[in-house]
């Protein structure tokens, strides 16, 4: 069985992952599925800390530059 899985994502993002995926000869869909599965059995992982610094607040540590980019965004917006 399948589902249909659907989310918002900056356009400039999703076309610079079109663009990597098909230079590498896959779909984004096939990465993005490759991803999920490696996210499920371990071979991806994202890692939250909760520092001494103050118990109220989670950091997430990305490999990936522009997660991390994002995340710090995120985070400026929430405080």
């Amino acid at each position: 069985m399948t589902t249909q899985v659907s989310f918002i994502a900056d356009l400039q993002l999703k076309n610079r992952a079109l663009e990597k995926a098909k230079s590498q000869g896959i779909t984004l869909k096939a990465f993005l599925t490759y991803a999920m599965k490696g996210f499920v059995d371990g071979t991806i992982r994202l890692t939250i800390d909760i520092t001494d610094r103050d118990i109220d607040v989670e950091e997430l540590h990305f490999e990936d530059e522009l997660l991390q980019e994002k995340a710090k965004k995120m985070a400026r917006l929430l405080h």
